[in-house]
């Protein structure tokens, strides 16, 4: 499959296997929310249909499992493309050791549709393929948008959503429309949606194939929608 038959569609598979299919200097930004090794509990949310996420929670196995996810999606940055990555705070004294130069990017967003309640932060790095930090923009940084969305309300509910308009904000502020943006933890297709929206093109996988199928499902609905508003 040429690279251009790869655009607009979401695999299920392991993001290493997606990158390895991509050449050098392709992507214009990846923009991901990266979920396992970060759980030393395991609970109903850390199983998937692929089985329970591995690992204790600790800094050197989050690591371990991402580092090379990360070097590749570096590798298939174009010069000066674009990387955000979400991450938890709980490895915070990692995160320059891990990812050199970039700057923390942080989007306010309520709990759980809770109005009302205390509000929490989702903190992004973002810097360039060459590890240059990137400056928030000077904008309202704030989506302050409850978590709720149709995905809610199915029986297999994602662990750690991401609310569109959030998404919309990143790929509206880190990318141009028509460049090709990539998100190797797609989950449900949240960051897929926004870029739908916008005009960008994509490529997206998960591990999880029900995620995967959400999020195919997701896109189709949109395009449907867009497609009837033209006509």
């Amino acid at each position: 499959m040429s690279f251009n038959d790869m655009l607009g569609k979401v695999y299920a598979c392991e993001a290493l296997d997606l990158l390895q299919r991509l050449p050098s200097q392709s992507i214009d930004a990846v923009i991901s929310d990266p979920m396992y090794m970060v759980s030393a509990t395991k609970q109903n949310s850390c199983t998937y249909d692929w089985g329970i996420e591995p690992g204790t929670g600790h800094a050197h196995e989050f690591w371990e499992y991402h580092c090379d996810i990360y070097q590749e999606c570096r590798r298939v940055l174009k010069p000066g493309g674009v990387l955000a990555w979400a991450v938890g705070l709980k490895h915070k004294r990692h995160f320059r050791k891990w990812f050199g130069g970039h700057r923390l990017w942080s989007l306010l967003r309520w709990k759980d549709g809770a109005a009302g309640g205390p509000p929490f932060h989702n903190a992004w790095i973002v810097q360039s393929k060459e590890q240059t930090p990137i400056r928030q923009p000077d904008v309202d940084p704030y989506v302050m948008m409850r978590l709720q969305g149709w995905w809610h309300y199915l029986p297999e509910r994602h662990p750690c959503p991401k609310t569109e308009a959030e998404m919309r904000f990143l790929v509206r502020h880190l990318t141009q429309p028509g460049q090709i943006c990539l998100d190797v933890f797609a989950g449900t297709g949240t960051t897929l949606v926004a870029c739908e929206r916008l005009r960008r093109r994509w490529i997206g996988c998960d591990r999880s194939k029900l995620y995967a199928d959400i999020a195919a499902k997701r896109i189709f609905e949109s395009r449907w929608k867009r497609r009837s508003k033209v006509g």
